[in-house]
């Protein structure tokens, strides 16, 4: 799973500040508290889509679901656990592959969420952004093209430009913002081409 806080190479030198085991434990139980009414949480899930889940959860809770330790990794469990209780896969008895399927999803919408809140991004949600077709309309900056990209090309982007995804979401940084558009730019490109048919002779 990509550590989403690690920005010691890249570009972007800004250090994203880790929450101390004190304000996570304070922000787990806020977490647990939110989601203790699972039911009108996965009702909000089920009714009004992913985006509509995400809006209980304030932005610190959301820093501490994409934080790379034990507290986050609690975190991230927890959220995953009503993920899947709305795709009706009990917790207990789902497989390894649901989870890191459901979690190569949800993490980067976390991070996106948070990108979103910052006003770093622009980002519509599909209502079920784990369904295979699911489309997602991302744009970079406010100036900037919305792109519709499936959830296959959003783990694509995490893995080819992870470290410019947090820069962007989390400071706002211009050179993350290019190099991310660029990459937008050059998989349109590239759908284009395959849709276009052959000239012929």
């Amino acid at each position: 799973m990509p550590d989403f806080t690690k920005r010691d190479r890249g570009p972007v030198r800004q250090k994203i500040p880790r929450i101390g085991p004190k304000e996570a434990a304070r922000l787990f139980t806020q977490c647990e508290s939110l989601l203790g009414n699972s039911t009108a949480l996965v009702g909000d899930l089920r009714r009004g889509g992913f985006a509509q889940f995400l809006t209980p959860l304030h932005e610190k809770i959301l820093e501490l679901a994409v934080q790379p330790d034990s507290w986050g990794d609690r975190t991230r469990a927890r959220l995953i656990s009503e993920i899947l209780a709305v795709k009706e896969i009990p917790a207990e008895t789902a497989s390894f592959e649901d989870i890191v399927e459901i979690s190569n999803v949800a993490m980067p919408c976390f991070l996106l969420e948070l990108g979103r809140r910052k006003r770093h991004i622009e980002i519509e949600f599909p209502a079920d952004p784990f369904n295979p077709d699911a489309r997602f309309r991302f744009s970079v900056g406010p100036s900037y093209p919305i792109h519709s990209i499936s959830s296959e090309q959003l783990s694509r982007l995490v893995a080819e430009a992870g470290e410019e995804l947090v820069g962007l979401c989390y400071f706002g940084d211009q050179q993350s913002r290019e190099r991310i558009e660029a990459e937008l730019t050059r998989w349109d490109t590239a759908t284009d081409s395959k849709k276009r048919p052959d000239r012929p002779c």
